[in-house]
C-alpha cells in the first residue's frame, strides 16, 4: 500500500490516490459536514494487497479502484484478509467497496478472529460502497476477514475511518401502539423500558418443559421469557405466566383457508389477493386472523400481556406472507393489527416487527405507529456468541432509537460481558429450542452457564412479576437433569 501523509483530525492518512479523491470530494455528503469544516480521514485498504485465502486478483470488471480486487469466493473459508493499523483502541467506521453481480449475497465479517456480523452486499454488477459500521479494533495491528457465507461475490477495498466514541444505549418512551393497551402490557412496558440498556432479559423458545430444564440443571437460573408458536402454544403460553414469566409468541401460519404450508414454495396461496377485499383468498385471510384472534383472547381474558411477532422474517421471502414483496407484506401486518385491535380487542399485545440489517429493511418496516419492538432472528455459527454490535446499530438506526430492540431469535446466546461493555442494547434474546441450547455445541454448557449468571442477564427470579401481573406467581417445577457425560448406562 502506497503511503500519502494528509493532515486529517491531527493524524497522518495512509492512502492511495483514491482515498485522497475521496477525503476530499465524497465524504462530505455521507458525514454531513458543514461546507468549509475538516473532513474526517478515512484510509483505503486494497483487496489486491491483503492477504487472499482461497480467493484470486482480477482485473475483468471494470471501475475497480488501485491494480484490481479480489473474486473466487465460492468455498467456505474463501476470504481476503486486510490487516488494518491504528495509533489507539476503540470503535472505528468501515465500509467495504464491493461487486454482487448475480443478486444479494451474504458473508462473514470477522475482526481479530471474531464475528463482527454478516453482511447482505445487495446486487450490483458495477462496484459499489456499502457501510458495515462500527468494529472495535486494538492498539497497532488489526485484521478485517471478509469471508464466504454464500459467497459469489467481488472485494475491491476497505476505507476505515476515524476512531468514535460508542454512546450509552438512548432511552425509549413507555408508549405503545394499541390502542388503550391493557394494565399488564403497560406494566410490561415500562420494566423493559426502564431496563433497556442496562440489562438483557434472558429468552428461550419451547417445545415442553425440556428446555426449561436443561438451562437450570446447567445454571441453576431460568429464562425469564418463554417463546411459545401461536397455533398450538396458548396452553403453555397459560402455564408460564402463573410462574411470572414474559410471553413471547410467533405465528406460523399456515397458508389461509386449511393449508399447513408456510413456506411460499410448498403452497400456491396469492399474498396479493390476500389483501385485496372481495377475494376468496381475502376472506379464508379474515377468517384465519379472527380464529387465531379467539385464541388470543384467551390470554387477554386471563391478563396475559404477550410480545407478539407476526409475520417474522417477512423480509427474506421464503414464507408466503413475504412472497410478494415489502408493500403486501406491510398491508397484512396493517390488517392484522387492525383487526386484532380494534375489531377484536387485544389490547394485551406488544407489537414486534421481526426484521434484518440489509440495505432493503427499512423498506418492509411497517412504521412506528405499528410497531414496538423490533427485532432480528440470526443464527450465528457454532460457539459464535458476537453480540452483532452493527446489527444493533442498524435496526436502532432504522426506527431512529424511538422503538426498543431486541433478539427475537438466536442461536448461540449473546456474550452479556460483551454487550455491556460495548453499549449494545438488546432487549432481550430468545434462544430456539431443541439442539440449539442443548447439543453442548451450539451452545457450550459453560456459556450457558456464564450469561444465566451474569450480572447483566435478567433472570426469572430477578423479574417483578407481581408488578406486572398484579398477583403473586406459582413457583416453577424444576427437574434437574442427571449430568451424564463421559459414562455409559
Amino acid at each position: 500500500m502506497r503511503v500519502f501523509g494528509l493532515p486529517a483530525a491531527g493524524k497522518l492518512l495512509r492512502t492511495t490516490a483514491l482515498g485522497m479523491l475521496l477525503c476530499f470530494t465524497g465524504m462530505a455528503a455521507n458525514t454531513g459536514s458543514a461546507a468549509g469544516t475538516e473532513q474526517p480521514a478515512w484510509t483505503l485498504y486494497e483487496a489486491e494487497e491483503a492477504e487472499l485465502d482461497g480467493t484470486v486478483v482480477q482485473r475483468s470488471r471494470p471501475g475497480f479502484s488501485g491494480e484490481g480486487y479480489s473474486t473466487n469466493f465460492e468455498m467456505a473459508g474463501d476470504a481476503v484478509k486486510f490487516t488494518v493499523t491504528v495509533e489507539e483502541e476503540g470503535y472505528y467506521p468501515l465500509r467495504i467497496g464491493y461487486a454482487s453481480p448475480y443478486g444479494d449475497k451474504t458473508n462473514y465479517i470477522e475482526v481479530n478472529g471474531h464475528t463482527a456480523g454478516e453482511m447482505m452486499f445487495p446486487q450490483t454488477e458495477a462496484f459499489a460502497e456499502i457501510d458495515f459500521g462500527l468494529v472495535e479494533l486494538d492498539e497497532g495491528d488489526n485484521r478485517i476477514d471478509i469471508s464466504t457465507y454464500w459467497g459469489f461475490f467481488d472485494v475491491d477495498y476497505i476505507l476505515l475511518g476515524e476512531r468514535e466514541e460508542r454512546r450509552p444505549v438512548a432511552g425509549v418512551d413507555p408508549v405503545l401502539v394499541t390502542p388503550e393497551p391493557s394494565r399488564e402490557a403497560q406494566a410490561l412496558m415500562e420494566y423493559m423500558t426502564s431496563h433497556y440498556g442496562k440489562g438483557i432479559l434472558t429468552g428461550q423458545q419451547r417445545t415442553s418443559s425440556a428446555e426449561l430444564d436443561y438451562i437450570y440443571a446447567v445454571s441453576g437460573k431460568l429464562p425469564v421469557i418463554s417463546g411459545f408458536p401461536a397455533e398450538e402454544g396458548i396452553d403453555m403460553a397459560l402455564e408460564w405466566a402463573k410462574h411470572g414469566g414474559i410471553v413471547t409468541m410467533e405465528w406460523h401460519w399456515g397458508a389461509p383457508g386449511g393449508e399447513r404450508a408456510t413456506l411460499a414454495s410448498e403452497t400456491g396461496f396469492d399474498a396479493d389477493k390476500a389483501v385485496t377485499p372481495g377475494t376468496s383468498e381475502y376472506e379464508r385471510t379474515i377468517a384465519d386472523i379472527d380464529r387465531m384472534a379467539a385464541q388470543l383472547l384467551r390470554l387477554k381474558r386471563e391478563g396475559v400481556p404477550v410480545l407478539w411477532r407476526p409475520l417474522h422474517e417477512a423480509e427474506g421471502g421464503w414464507f408466503w406472507w413475504g412472497a410478494k414483496g415489502p408493500e403486501t407484506a406491510k398491508k397484512l401486518y396493517g390488517i392484522l393489527f387492525d383487526r386484532f385491535s380494534r375489531h377484536h380487542g387485544l389490547n394485551n399485545l406488544i407489537w414486534v416487527w421481526t426484521t434484518s440489517d440489509s440495505a432493503h429493511s427499512r423498506a418492509w418496516y411497517p412504521g412506528d405507529e405499528l410497531v414496538d419492538i423490533v427485532g432480528v432472528d440470526r443464527y450465528m455459527r457454532d460457539g459464535d456468541y458476537s453480540p452483532l454490535m452493527g446489527v444493533y446499530d442498524k435496526l436502532s438506526a432504522m426506527v431512529d432509537g424511538k422503538k426498543l430492540v431486541a433478539y427475537t431469535e438466536n442461536g448461540p446466546m449473546p456474550d452479556p460481558k460483551q454487550l455491556k461493555r460495548h453499549k449494545i442494547g438488546w432487549m432481550y434474546f430468545n434462544t430456539w429450542g431443541g439442539r440449539f441450547i442443548a447439543d453442548g455445541m451450539i451452545n457450550s454448557k459453560h456459556h450457558v452457564r456464564a450469561v444465566y449468571n451474569h450480572p447483566y442477564s435478567i433472570t426469572l427470579d430477578e423479574f417483578p412479576s407481581e408488578a406486572i401481573y398484579g398477583k403473586a406467581s406459582v413457583p416453577y417445577p424444576v427437574r434437574e437433569r442427571k449430568q451424564t457425560e463421559g459414562r455409559s448406562k
